[in-house]
């Protein structure tokens, strides 16, 4: 009897603990359960990561600008102010006579020098060096821009996977707690048999245990709800403490297309992909700049400046243009020529390594997909069986021609199949969100 109540304690103490956790839940997510779309929008909006990967296009926008800048003018104004000594220094190319002519001892009188002016610069054409430059500016920002699209798709992966967690956690704690309470139920009648002498008290001992690892695995599956919404917390970018009510979404299913359709839409859209491509189309950039270093610059310069060593100052005006081949740079304009064209065949070679990558990744997890369909229609299967089995196993126990162990097996089988069901719901979801994230979709609500 001492033993009994302690039991009865225990799954006392058991409730109050799951009273408390839905007691915690606040108000606001408990009027107005989340959708999938409603986490992921919480995440689009609180999610580092994502606004990390939107800093870096930026970036990339700014990178853009910069490589641009060459085929605009350029402006400076400039000032300056000196004061020195004027002593004789004859310059290379002076002859003696006239340096002894011109020399007049070492003082240290000095006078100011003044100066101010603009310079402009233009340049007219680099063949192709800025163009090259360019190319890679708008390659590296598409490559950001895709990085992006895949950072959102792998952070809304994350955020459907953790809420089909929570569902999942939240339905396991349910079976385990309706485990409890048959398990109590048992043990009350068998302790009632035990009274009247119709079984013996290894009967009651046993299902004392039995129902002590039901206790425990309602603990453990309670842990694990709690554990599942930090993980939802966190993927959506808001404090592990969070806690929400979900829209109950676990047993719904969708029509899956034939596998050429997801492989073609992979090669297709995978962000990943394409910014592998720019890859490719950057190399080709710096192929272009590296060609150029064989060809000549052709710039346009003028300046207008105003200087004397007193005020008020001289004006000058003047312009040019400047053209400039290089001749011999000890083979390192071929050199980094080949170093490009290098990089554009690893570039190449890279692209068709993933693309090789993303076929097989799509083909497993629809591969995966397919097979957790079937699992749980085996698993409701079981379960519906096994569920028969335990009321069979209770009937014959109660009429007197079954056993304890008959009961406890029946108990242990029908707890075992109730949670596979859940289980294959849940890995059902993961693996078709995992086959359109590597379909290059986004993931589904």
């Amino acid at each position: 009897m001492d033993r009994k109540i302690d039991n009865h304690w225990i799954t006392a103490a058991v409730l109050v603990i799951l009273l408390t956790a839905t007691a915690s839940v606040p108000l606001s997510a408990q009027n107005k359960p989340l959708s999938l779309a409603d986490c992921y929008r919480l995440a689009e909006q609180n999610q580092p990561d994502l606004a990390t990967a939107e800093a870096q296009i930026h970036v990339a926008e700014a990178h853009l600008k910069e490589r641009r800048s060459p085929y605009l003018p350029h402006l400076s104004f400039g000032a300056n102010h000196n004061q020195q000594t004027y002593n004789y220094v004859p310059t290379l190319g002076t002859s003696p006579t006239q340096a002894n002519s011109e020399y007049n001892g070492e003082h240290w009188s000095n006078s100011p020098y003044y100066y101010t002016g603009l310079n402009f610069t233009q340049n007219i054409y680099d063949f192709g060096l800025t163009r090259g430059s360019v190319q890679r500016g708008k390659a590296e920002l598409a490559q950001a821009q895709q990085n992006r699209d895949r950072v959102r798709q792998q952070t809304l992966l994350n955020v459907r996977n953790a809420y089909f967690s929570v569902l999942a956690a939240q339905q396991l704690v349910q079976v385990r707690q309706k485990t409890v309470q048959n398990q109590s139920k048992h043990l009350d009648q068998i302790n009632a048999f035990f009274q009247v002498g119709r079984v013996p008290k290894i009967d009651v001992t046993r299902q004392e245990v039995q129902l002590a690892n039901s206790q425990l695995d309602l603990v453990s599956a309670q842990s694990d709800l709690t554990v599942a919404q930090a993980a939802l917390a966190q993927a959506m970018g808001l404090p592990v403490k969070s806690v929400f009510a979900l829209v109950d979404v676990l047993g719904t299913a969708q029509v899956l297309d034939p596998v050429d359709s997801y492989l073609a839409e992979a090669q297709r859209s995978r962000p990943d992909l394409q910014a592998l491509r720019e890859v490719v189309n950057a190399a080709q950039g710096d192929i272009v700049a590296a060609q150029s270093n064989f060809k000549p610059r052709l710039s346009f310069t003028s300046f207008a400046d105003f200087q004397n060593m007193k005020f008020p100052l001289i004006w000058n005006l003047g312009f040019g243009e400047g053209l400039l081949q290089p001749l011999l740079t000890g083979n390192f304009n071929r050199a980094f020529l080949e170093e490009t064209q290098q990089a554009k065949s690893a570039a190449e070679s890279n692209l068709k390594s993933a693309a090789l990558q993303v076929d097989r990744e799509v083909y497993t997890d629809y591969a995966n997909t397919t097979v957790a369909q079937q699992q749980i229609d085996l698993a409701t299967k079981a379960d519906n069986e096994a569920q028969e089995n335990l009321a069979f196993a209770e009937g014959r126990y109660s009429a007197g021609v079954g056993n304890i162990i008959e009961l406890t097996d029946a108990e242990l089988l029908a707890a075992t199949a109730s949670a596979q069901v859940v289980t294959a719901h849940y890995n059902y979801q993961l693996a078709f969100g995992r086959l359109e994230v590597a379909a290059g979709k986004e993931p589904s609500d």
